[in-house]
């Protein structure tokens, strides 16, 4: 299917739409903290990772949450990328049976756009209190 980057960018948005609101604002906290964790370890990471790390609901979550940070890139063209797509590795789930998940690297950018939501969600509360 060849799209226009106009029709590639219309069609990630409506998908980024439809998921964003499956991952609670407590969801996204909890695998930004994550996120910046297995980042800050210098390798790559992915949902085995966050598998191992993050428990139950939240877990289950991360996978639109990956969409969504990567998706952000298609949504924004002219910036740069959040995450960076490195590999594949076979998924830790049993119930993936033997399904490939991605590995990332976190990028400047990316990093920056997750401590940028951490210091609006820590306004937020703020503003709250």
């Amino acid at each position: 299917m060849n799209l226009t980057p106009a029709q590639a960018k219309a069609r990630a948005d409506r998908i980024l739409a439809a998921l964003k609101p499956t991952v609670s604002q407590w969801s996204t906290a909890v695998l930004d903290q994550a996120v910046l964790h297995l980042a800050d370890s210098g390798q790559p990471f992915g949902m085995n990772d966050i598998r191992l790390l993050v428990p139950g609901d939240d877990c289950r979550k991360a996978g639109v949450y990956f969409a969504t940070l990567t998706g952000h890139d298609a949504l924004h063209p002219n910036e740069p990328p959040l995450l960076r797509k490195v590999g594949e590795e076979t998924s830790i789930n049993p119930k993936a049976r033997g399904k490939k998940v991605n590995v990332y690297v976190l990028t400047r950018a990316g990093r920056q756009f997750i401590q940028d939501r951490q210091a609006e969600r820590i306004q937020q509360r703020r503003a709250a209190a």
